[in-house]
């Protein structure tokens, strides 16, 4: 099997969990069209983890009492500590369950997921359903963040955060978690391709140089937000950001700071799936559906 470059080691690699989390941008297109796409209802189960000192985001699943973030957000910090952000209310953790097999903070972290049982449901909004199939490349992922920004050319830019936008990347790849290629890997992989086609890092494992409409990159703090994909007309959370990288040039400048060339490494949700329906009461993966379905029957026999 291939390994993707020389992501141990040499690459520069960042957690994405520094302070608030947002995302960087394409320097030819309108920020108003990237706010605009993060308004999409489909994306408003996602909100802002805060433990400790760290912020991150997480996304509501299953039947409105979990949060699924990132387990680098999360380790370390008492449940007391950690509170979950959406809209205007503020939730607190009653219980956290980090990955068995996540090791703590580090290159290509393994198992960096975790999930937060609230001490309340989320009202509002319909929980995200999460991916249980292995077809992720190649599909649009789109991702959603409130803070840091940016362009490709500028790089993370401080003190901006609090703007909720959303961008949409090509899932290029499926690595484990020594960086090599893998379709029963557990990493997803998205690079960021510039307008002019010249930064594309996954070019030699068959990415396109081409970048999407509204093509973007994670920037720090990105920590357990979602990577969306949508199948037929249901959207599903197939990724969890984890980090940056840099694979150096051409394609990149050695330092993971978001501009084009970086690449964005999200957990694969699927490989965690049994461990997520696990954890939780009811399967995550149908239990947001049911209850958008009961919703529905509920405003039909009101309207008769």
């Amino acid at each position: 099997m291939k390994r993707v470059g020389s992501l141990i080691g040499i690459v520069a690699i960042v957690l994405l969990n520094q302070s608030a989390w947002g995302i960087v941008r394409r320097d030819d297109v309108a920020d108003s069209q990237y706010t605009a796409l993060a308004a999409q209802p489909q994306f408003a189960a996602v909100g802002k983890v805060f433990a400790g000192s760290s912020a991150g985001s997480g996304t509501v699943i299953a039947n409105g009492w979990w949060v699924l973030t990132a387990a680098h957000v999360v380790y370390g910090a008492p449940p007391g500590s950690i509170s979950f952000q959406i809209g205007a209310a503020t939730y607190y953790a009653q219980n956290v369950y980090i990955h068995p097999s996540y090791p703590g903070p580090g290159p290509l972290p393994r198992a960096d997921i975790a999930l937060i049982e609230l001490n309340a449901p989320v009202s509002g909004v319909t929980p995200a359903l999460i991916y249980t199939g292995t077809l992720e490349v190649g599909k649009q992922g789109h991702s959603v963040g409130f803070g840091l920004t940016g362009t490709g050319t500028t790089g993370f830019i401080s003190n901006t955060y609090g703007t909720k936008r959303a961008m949409r990347n090509i899932i290029d790849l499926i690595v484990r978690h020594d960086g090599v290629i893998d379709p029963n890997g557990t990493i997803l992989l998205s690079d960021f391709d510039s307008p002019g086609g010249t930064n594309n890092s996954l070019g030699p494992w068959g990415s396109s140089a081409t970048p999407l409409d509204l093509e973007g990159m994670g920037a720090p703090g990105d920590s357990g937000g979602p990577v969306f994909i949508q199948v037929g007309s249901t959207w599903y959370i197939a990724g969890v950001h984890s980090f940056l990288l840099d694979l150096g040039p051409p394609a990149g400048n050695n330092v993971a700071d978001g501009r084009y060339g970086d690449i964005l490494g999200s957990t694969r949700v699927s490989s965690y799936a049994a461990w997520i329906d696990s954890v939780v009461p009811e399967p995550a993966s149908m239990m947001a559906l049911a209850i958008g379905l009961a919703g529905l029957l509920a405003r039909r026999r009101r309207s008769r």
